[in-house]
């Protein structure tokens, strides 16, 4: 079945609240097997998002949040000069998971380092900051916290080529959605930055070439292929990188079992429990395949004995981007914590993302 033609705008806004909506539905059941969802919600398992106690939206885990101040870094990038050459997209992504790290922690990993707090010097203000929810604790891994804290100066951060950990946990995968979006005009530069955004703080191989993956997946949607499609055209460009060999046979078995005549939360427990970066890609990447609306692939990728959060917010990352914000229901978006803030930085990088790239 062919793609659907979409404008650039719903497809940035799907991708985005699409992400966030799946992470929102995941996190209600997080830390639950199937057999306990199913205690809890029924046999159907989590369909809809519940508000929490006393508010009136359901919260997103960090996921969400390090997605958001990724697309903040990635607009501050793309006023320095992104598109001129004159910055580097890694340096100003450290820079807002900096900030990010602020509202975790409250503190940066030094006092060089705390202007970044103050809009006057940044020149670049980061409305994320005066979010007094987004400050909110919601149990990033201790590796990420830990590594973020421990780079003292903008020059210290890993790199592809200079690696200062072997993590190769799933957290770094949300930097590939608005990652994925702003290069959406050339995925082989999607692909290239979305490894160096997750290599910041995950140095394994696995973790930065699944996240590089996702960039480019999206990219390729965003220009109009299918998720399958997408995802066989990626594979290729990760035979071209050593260490490609985990992400590779992740995401090729993950195609295969669309063809299984087993149960789909047989095959999605085939594919590992989401907790590295190419497991939590396979499953988020089969969720999205095996079934066609946005809703029953989210479900499916919450659903399940593994990391439910990431899983969802990858399969709904995938399936916003490619049927656009109109497909994820109306009774989502409303109950979703920080819509309105999401919408915002779709937008902004709707308007951001260029239209060609030259390399």
């Amino acid at each position: 079945m062919s793609a659907k033609k979409l404008y650039k705008k719903e497809r940035f806004a799907g991708c985005l609240l699409g992400a966030a909506a799946g992470d929102a539905l995941g996190s209600q059941v997080k830390t639950m097997t199937i057999s306990q969802i199913k205690d809890c919600y029924g046999k159907k398992g989590a369909l809809k998002l519940v508000p929490e106690k006393h508010r009136k939206t359901a919260r997103v885990s960090d996921e969400t949040q390090t997605m958001l101040f990724t697309a903040h870094g990635i607009l501050w990038g793309d006023a320095a000069g992104i598109k001129t050459g004159e910055a580097d997209c890694a340096d100003y992504v450290f820079l807002a998971l900096q900030q990010w790290l602020y509202t975790q922690t409250g503190g940066t990993s030094s006092v060089d380092l705390q202007w970044i707090l103050d809009d006057e010097e940044t020149g670049f203000p980061c409305p994320l900051l005066s979010e007094s929810a987004l400050a909110k604790k919601r149990n990033p891994t201790k590796q990420l916290v830990q590594t973020l804290a421990s780079i003292k100066s903008e020059n210290s951060y890993g790199r592809v080529s200079r690696p200062i950990n072997q993590n190769k946990l799933f957290d770094c995968l949300p930097r590939a959605v608005p990652c994925g979006l702003y290069y959406y005009s050339d995925p082989f530069s999607a692909f290239s930055v979305g490894c160096e955004l997750a290599a910041i703080t995950h140095s394994h191989p696995t973790a930065y070439l699944a996240s590089g993956a996702l960039a480019a997946i999206i990219a390729f949607i965003c220009k109009g292929s299918t998720i399958e499609r997408a995802v066989l055209d990626t594979m290729k460009m990760l035979k071209d990188h050593d260490g490609f060999e985990d992400c590779f046979a992740a995401l090729d078995k993950a195609l295969s079992l669309l063809d299984s005549e087993t149960s789909p939360l047989t095959d999605v427990a085939e594919l590992g429990n989401g907790s590295t970066a190419d497991s939590a890609l396979a499953i988020g990447v089969y969720c999205a395949c095996i079934h066609y609306d946005y809703l029953s692939s989210v479900q499916l990728a919450a659903n399940q004995d593994g990391i439910s959060d990431i899983c969802a917010f990858i399969a709904g990352a995938l399936k916003g981007a490619l049927h656009g914000y109109s497909e994820i229901p109306s009774s989502f978006v409303q109950k979703l914590q920080f819509a309105d803030i999401i919408k915002d930085y779709a937008a902004r990088l709707t308007k951001a993302a260029p239209k060609s790239l030259y390399r």
